[in-house]
């Protein structure tokens, strides 16, 4: 008895970046932040000189208001 390896996909079905198949791209998790748009880094730097110049920020993680004392009124996150 021998062994036959039969494709499973078609030739030609992959894409350029890493070798996905084409048909399983749509199984790929969303990105949390675009190539090039903003940074963790980025958004805890402005809501902390936000914070130490009016007392008060966005919340990087949330949104909502965040105070210098207390920290975020709605999940609860600090910048110290």
């Amino acid at each position: 008895m021998s062994a036959l390896a039969t494709p499973t996909r078609p030739r030609g079905a992959f894409d350029s970046l890493g070798g996905i198949p084409v048909n399983e791209r749509s199984l790929l998790p969303e990105r949390l932040f675009e190539p090039g748009g903003a940074t963790l880094e980025g958004l805890v730097g402005e809501a902390w000189e936000e914070l130490t110049a009016a007392g008060e920020a966005e919340c990087p993680v949330c949104s909502a208001t965040m105070a210098l004392v207390g920290g975020c009124s709605n999940c609860g996150s600090e910048l110290s």
